[in-house]
């Protein structure tokens, strides 16, 4: 007779299991299910120390399951009983009570980087009940822990990498292809002695232009047998070559494809690099396995999960095949870079003998067009978006806002006088300022012609927090991202007396990136609080913030910088009215930090130069020639 139940105990055949006694009396025989349930809980635990046995061995089944785990790292099986079925002998038999459990195995290949895989199957377990100790006894087949195991074969798992998402331009072409490279570093097993590494440590670091005393420290605290990486170049046009290092002693040269952008200087910081898992990674993704590239930075660090796809794994037993699944590439990320516009402002940028910045931005989208930096102290500093400095009078569009709320129009009449004193502190308009516009005059024409003391008297009228506002409103909210590490602003909401009417025009310690005012420049074009976008978003921020009226009022404001006020030496500038303003703050060097912000129909751009004289002279030109030549590109664009 066969008493079968599914696990959880539910009776398909009902049956008095029993055990008839000396005074001819029955009692309850001992159920198998907790024998199954424990023999469940070993397998998947791999100690079968405690499970009574009628053949095997504990040790044997522990070592099987060593043998089977040991691929998997420290994943382990989900072990579930699904069906115990009982087999009663004859009244008059001898034998005794049997049963066999189903036990369905699970395990979770995303936990070891295959997303949404389990590997599942299943196998049975036999049971002999013994009368004299009242227990089911189980028995011991490796194949309790895997189909046709003998417990010796050898588990292999080997995963193929899936093909990288793309990181996409503006237009929906790859900014980023596979191209060839070469890795150099030092081979240790080639340099004998500790004074051998360090010198050759030195020189090449000086070579390939990197840190002689950190690279030097890199290869001591590598293993004697370790490759030991310096950097890795283009094999095209890297600054860099294998002929360059080559009789360097212990040089050691890797040929390879990395996924890069056409030019070396196309946003590197943004876009970001791939490269191999260190043992940090290791340790702290075990989806990971040695060898695998990885995003490392940029855009290509911060949405890894996005571009990386999840790798295709084989899963054998010796020779057979147990589990395939065929790898699942990644995803694309998609940005709002146009590549010719991008490069025109790196060309620009590259161009100055000081760092420099250009964030340009579409104000009908939010897109982030070009986001331009050159450095000279550090090229892994993205200038662009992530410095901030003293915005100097392009922070009075800013200033403005706060003031139109507070009840002033463009065409409301402010005083600029000569100085104006705030808290013993006396504030003072450029030297040279021109007399002819000391005194009462419209607020249009104060903001066009860069009054400082017409804002700094404003301190008792509009308060930090209605300043703070203001620059939030205008795009500088560093709580809205742009896909990538990035800050627009800091602008204090508790600055008081001279310390805040410092703030109004740019100088005490408010400070801006050129992506922050670019942001500004763009909401002012398209009479909303633009949040730019580096990587297109899923989630958009509120509705709210700058108005329409507001926004119109500002390009009010900003109609008068070319036409009268500080960029009226300019050329005429082809196509729509420019609406801009120019900046000049002081810094801590003997050179002033200089600014312009400007729009032009559907484009909006900053420019930024860490040391000028004036933000006049030395950025309103560059604004002119940005101007017209993204503006030819950008009709190329829409032909």
């Amino acid at each position: 007779m066969k008493i079968s139940r599914w696990a959880g105990g539910v009776v398909l055949c009902a049956a008095v299991l029993s055990l008839a006694t000396s005074c001819g009396q029955e009692e309850e025989r001992t159920e198998p299910d907790g024998a199954v349930q424990a023999t469940a809980d070993a397998i998947a635990s791999g100690d079968f120390s405690e499970l009574p046995l009628a053949e095997g061995s504990a040790q044997t089944l522990a070592d099987a399951a060593e043998n089977l785990h040991e691929p998997f790292g420290e994943l382990t099986p989900e072990v579930q009983v699904s069906e115990i079925e009982v087999t009663e002998p004859a009244e008059d038999s001898v034998r005794p009570p049997t049963a066999e459990a189903t036990f369905e195995h699970s395990w979770d290949l995303e936990e070891i980087g295959v997303e949404g895989e389990e590997w599942s199957y299943t196998t049975t377990g036999s049971y002999t009940y013994d009368e004299e100790t009242d227990t089911w006894l189980l028995d011991g087949s490796t194949q309790l822990l895997l189909p046709g195991y003998a417990g010796h074969e050898p588990i292999s798992i080997s995963t193929t990498a899936p093909d990288r998402g793309r990181i996409m331009d503006g237009t929906g072409r790859s900014i980023v292809h596979n191209r060839d490279v070469v890795r150099i570093g030092l081979d240790k097993t080639q340099l004998e002695s500790e004074e051998e590494q360090t010198a050759a440590a030195r020189e090449l670091a000086q070579v390939v232009g990197i840190d002689p005393e950190t690279y030097e420290q890199r290869v001591l605290s590598y293993g004697e047998q370790a490759w030991v990486d310096a950097i890795t170049v283009r094999i095209d046009g890297g600054h860099v070559s294998a002929a360059d290092v080559e009789d360097i002693p212990g040089v050691h040269l890797i040929y390879e494809q990395m996924p890069l952008a056409e030019r070396a200087d196309f946003a590197p910081n943004l876009l970001g690099r791939v490269g191999e898992v260190t043992a940090e990674h290791l340790e702290n993704d075990p989806t990971l396995n040695p060898g695998d590239m990885i995003g490392l930075s940029g855009i290509q660090s911060v949405h890894e999960d996005t571009l990386r796809g999840s790798p295709g794994m084989r899963i054998t037993m010796g020779e057979t095949e147990l589990y395939s699944v065929a790898p699942q590439e990644g995803e694309d990320v998609h940005t709002g870079l146009l590549p010719r516009v991008q490069d025109l402002a790196q060309d620009m940028v590259d161009e100055q003998e000081v760092t420099a910045a250009i964030v340009a931005i579409r104000p009908s989208t939010g897109a982030i067009l070009a986001a331009a930096s050159h450095n000279t102290e550090s090229s892994s500093v993205d200038t662009a978006t992530q410095s901030t400095y003293a915005p100097g009078s392009t922070f009075k569009v800013v200033s403005g806002l706060a003031m139109l709320r507070d009840g002033l129009s463009p065409s409301s009449t402010v005083q600029c006088p000569n100085s104006v004193i705030v808290h013993g502190q006396q504030f003072q308009n450029v030297v040279g300022f021109d007399s002819q516009y000391v005194g009462s005059i419209p607020f249009s024409t104060a903001m066009a012609v860069s009054c400082n003391t017409a804002f700094v008297a404003a301190y008792d009228d509009v308060t930090s927090a209605d300043l703070a506002q203001a620059a939030v409103d205008l795009g500088m909210d560093n709580n809205v991202g742009i896909g990538v590490h990035a800050i627009k602003a800091q602008v204090p909401e508790d600055a008081e007396l001279n310390l805040h009417a410092s703030n109004l025009f740019g100088q005490g310690t408010v400070e801006a990136s050129a992506l922050g005012m670019a942001a500004v420049s763009a909401s002012i074009a398209d009479g909303r609080t633009v949040h730019p976008w580096l990587v297109e978003r899923e989630d958009h921020p509120a509705e709210g913030g700058l108005t329409e009226d507001e926004a119109a009022a500002l390009r009010e404001l900003l109609s008068g910088t070319v036409e009268y006020g500080t960029l009226s030496f300019l050329d005429p500038i082809p196509g729509p009215h420019v609406y801009a303003k120019t900046g000049t703050a002081e810094a801590a060097g003997d050179a002033p930090h200089t600014w312009v912000i400007g729009s032009q129909g559907d484009l909006a751009v900053a420019i930024f130069l860490e040391e000028g004289e004036w933000g006049s002279t030395d950025n309103g030109p560059l604004l002119r020639q940005f101007l017209i030549e993204a503006g030819e590109i950008l009709e190329d664009y829409e032909d």
